[in-house]
This record gives C-alpha cells, sequence and structure tokens, in this order.
C-alpha cells in the first residue's frame, strides 16, 4: 500500500465510532407511565396530600409529571379540604437504575385550590432520592418548595430498568 492508502485506511479507522462513544436510540415512542405520592405541606398551616399522576419519558433523563392531589389543612376554623395540579420536570441522575440509589432534581408549577379560597399558583423546586425497586414499583422521598415546604413520598411505576 502507497502512502496515501494507508493515510486513507487510518482515517477511516479514527473516525469509526467506539462502542463505548455510541448514545442509546432515543424511544420510538413516548413512554407514560402511573405515580402515586402522599405529600406533607407545612406552610401558614399544617396540611397533608395524596396524589395521583402520570410521567411522560420524554429524554434519557428528563420526566415530565403531571400529579393531582387531595387532602386538607388544618385552619383556625378546623380542617379544610384541598388540592392541587402540579405539571413539574424532573431530571435524573440514574434513569435505568444502574445504581441502586437515584437522585431528583424538580422544577415546575402548580395550582392549589382550597374551600373559601382563590385558587394559588406556585412554582415548585424539590430534590429527590430514589431507591430499589421491587420489579415494579420506585420508592422515592422528595423535599422541596411550592406554596410552603414539601416533604412527601413517592411511588413511581416506570417499566423495567427505569426510573
Amino acid at each position: 500500500m502507497n502512502g496515501i492508502a494507508w493515510s486513507v485506511a487510518a482515517l477511516i479507522v479514527a473516525a469509526a465510532p467506539l462502542t463505548a462513544q455510541q448514545v442509546a436510540p432515543r424511544p420510538e415512542r413516548a413512554v407514560l407511565y402511573p405515580s402515586l405520592r402522599t405529600d406533607l405541606l407545612i406552610g401558614r398551616d399544617l396540611g397533608a396530600q395524596a396524589a395521583v399522576g402520570a410521567v411522560l419519558v420524554s429524554a434519557y433523563n428528563v420526566r415530565l409529571q403531571a400529579d393531582a392531589g387531595y387532602g386538607g389543612v388544618s385552619r383556625d376554623v378546623g380542617w379544610t379540604q384541598t388540592g392541587r395540579i402540579d405539571l413539574v420536570t424532573r431530571w435524573l441522575s440514574d434513569p435505568f437504575r444502574a445504581s441502586r440509589w437515584g437522585i431528583n432534581l424538580s422544577g415546575g408549577v402548580g395550582l392549589g385550590v382550597e374551600e373559601r379560597r382563590r385558587a394559588t399558583a406556585v412554582a415548585i423546586v424539590a430534590l429527590g432520592v430514589e431507591g430499589p425497586s421491587d420489579g415494579a414499583w420506585v420508592p422515592g422521598v422528595e423535599v422541596g418548595l411550592g406554596g410552603g415546604v414539601r416533604a412527601g413520598f413517592t411511588l413511581r411505576r416506570p417499566g423495567a430498568r427505569r426510573r
């Protein structure tokens, strides 16, 4: 082989992607899965809510989540019914459960409703940790801000080897 042929061969080999450089293929269709949560809400008064939601896998480590919650808050006049709708985006440190534990950061908006009061919109930020899965559900805890302090327990059902 002459010098030009060796140079062309070297360029072809150098340009070929290595296995470690390859990116996993994007999901062909949107993946939607259920979510359950309970939250302790600490604002002017103490409250609690249970919520159901849906999570959409939008990228490898990004999830879009919508939750609808119902519960109550303790006011001077007694127990008052409350509800909320939250729309958040979560960033996952370990979307494919390579480790037993994974960290996530969330941000979004929420709309809270309460008896005898106007609906209020709030910004939401949270830090969460998801634990080992039983094969179906992934448990987690989250602490954040959104109309006061929020501390919650989550269960998500993302499917095999996902968070």
